[in-house]
């Protein structure tokens, strides 16, 4: 068995670390300096990570700093194209059947091969019981994991399974034989094969990665150390790039955005997201188990308005609920619903509606202006006659009240897509069994399952069928998609990812 080494690697550099400081970087010369010589980058993000064991990925923040401690299978690449990662040929050998070759020469940083066997343990590790994993049903259907040679591995799904290369995007590797020693406390020190080490992190204060000088990857890293901080308040991040403390600040609101354009203290930089605001509803609270309300809220709604006045135009307009990157949905179906006030008010009327007190909930802080879009939502269903409570609170809080069917008759959900297809969005969010949703619908079920069981231009059609489904029950509304807007120092040179990852690689 490889003795493992990388912890001892870590206290070492956490002892070094502690008795130096972070190179100066408040003034702009003192960063251009610091970026010429690719010694430290500082992000500032809305909040910390969940954990750096990557069978525990659940969000974007934890994605971001995972990705540069762990080397994918296969990357996206930032025109969301799959390429190499650590495998650096793949194909289908039949519909169920994959075959992967990998790079030679890749090493753990505790000195493990990052091998095929690496690919099958890490797989094993994921669908296993014992582990737990949050993501574990991205994997499920690998029905065999067979390791050919060092370098080449072949995967059998239960199914054709059209998200076979995304699914590998999300595969980061772990050493088989230090984390089968360590089992559950894997994330009090973890090793991977990525870019970056882990150096410490403190939680609700800092990540702080180091360069491995070790990696064997296709991007050398490009800074000796990455520091990701949790700044909550968007004024303290943007305080944070004016003063240098951070280089790159995510989550910007577009009234901060456009206040701040065209000035010298902060570059702002954006990019279409594919996370969209959708309007959903709890069926299991009256009216909302009514699609007749369902539609007459969805026609109520000027999706305009709120991007022209809200969002500053720092969003973009959707007829489904997937952002424009997303690949696979059919461009000639539509899912959204006209702004028709006139009937919203008369389908109100004749339901007896008029005036009764509904509650609108939705997720504060979370994302730019999600409160505010609530608040804005409720002002126009006020307009056709109904009587809306708006409430918002934390994330974790709201995210929870949905899947245990607690939350308001209507609600604002935002969606993400790591995957770049439209059917773990719609499972995450909709499906009975989706780790976002309260949503209980047995067709709907059956719809999904048959579409995930689909490839090619039939798994497309049935895509369709689900807008249409989302749209002619009134399931779904979908508002707008947020554009990424970050805060950025004056000399940084990137271009923001659709996907809404940040990868130091990138960044010059």
């Amino acid at each position: 068995m490889t003795r493992p080494i990388a912890p001892t690697r870590r206290r070492l550099l956490s002892a070094a670390a502690a008795s130096a400081s972070l190179l100066p970087i408040a003034g702009r010369p003192g960063l251009a300096t610091a970026q010429a010589r690719g010694d430290t980058l500082v992000i500032g993000q809305t909040g910390d990570i969940v954990s750096v064991d990557p069978a525990f990925r659940v969000d974007t923040l934890t994605g971001i700093v995972q990705r540069h401690i762990y080397s994918p299978v296969l990357s996206r690449m930032p025109d969301m194209s799959v390429g190499p990662g650590v495998a650096t040929a793949w194909e289908r050998t039949s519909p169920t059947l994959w075959t992967l070759r990998l790079r030679q020469g890749m090493r753990f940083s505790n000195g493990e091969p990052v091998d095929a066997e690496a690919v099958r343990f890490t797989i094993a590790r994921l669908q296993s019981d014992e582990t737990k994993s949050p993501i574990r049903s991205f994997f499920d259907n690998f029905k065999r994991v067979e390791v050919r040679s060092p370098t080449e591995v072949t995967i059998e799904t239960s199914g054709p399974d059209a998200l076979f290369e995304a699914r590998m995007t999300n595969l980061q590797l772990v050493p088989p034989a230090y984390a089968a020693q360590v089992g559950a406390k894997f994330a009090e020190a973890p090793i991977g094969s990525g870019p970056y080490l882990l150096e410490r992190w403190r939680k609700n204060e800092e990540v702080t990665l180091t360069a491995n000088p070790t990696y064997e990857g296709p991007d050398k890293p490009r800074y000796k150390r990455l520091v990701f901080r949790p700044i909550p308040e968007e004024i303290a991040r943007i305080s944070a790039v004016k003063t240098g403390a951070v280089h790159l600040v995510t989550s910007l609101s577009p009234s901060q955005a456009g206040s701040l354009a065209g000035g010298k203290d902060v570059q702002i930089l954006r990019a279409a997201s594919n996370r969209v605001m959708v309007v959903q509803f709890n069926k299991m609270a009256e009216p909302a188990n009514d699609p007749k309300f369902r539609r007459a809220v969805g026609l109520a709604i000027n999706r305009e308005e709120i991007i022209r006045g809200l969002m500053k135009g720092f969003a973009d307009p959707v007829t489904t609920i997937y952002g424009a990157a997303i690949q696979g949905v059919p461009k000639d179906v539509a899912g959204d619903f006209p702004h028709d006030p006139e009937q919203a008010r008369q389908i109100i009327k004749s339901l007896g509606l008029e005036g009764k007190e509904i509650e609108l909930a939705g997720a504060a802080g979370r994302y730019p202006l999600d409160r505010e879009t609530a608040l804005a939502v409720g002002a126009q269903l006020r307009r056709v006659g109904l009587n809306v409570k708006v409430r918002t609170e934390e994330y974790g809080a709201f995210a929870n009240a949905i899947k245990t069917n607690r939350v308001a008759p209507i609600f604002i959900q935002p969606h993400g897509n790591v995957w770049m297809d439209p059917l773990p969005q719609i499972v995450a969010f909709m499906y009975s069994k989706g780790h976002w949703s309260g949503w209980r619908d047995a067709e709907l079920d059956a719809m999904i399952d048959k579409a995930n069981g689909a490839d090619g231009v039939e798994r497309v059609r049935l895509v369709g069928d689900l807008i249409r489904k989302l749209r002619d029950d009134a399931i779904a509304v979908p508002l707008f998609a947020h554009q990424v807007i970050y805060g950025a120092a004056p000399g940084l040179k990137w271009q923001p990812r659709p996907d809404d990852l940040i990868i130091a690689e990138e960044i010059g």
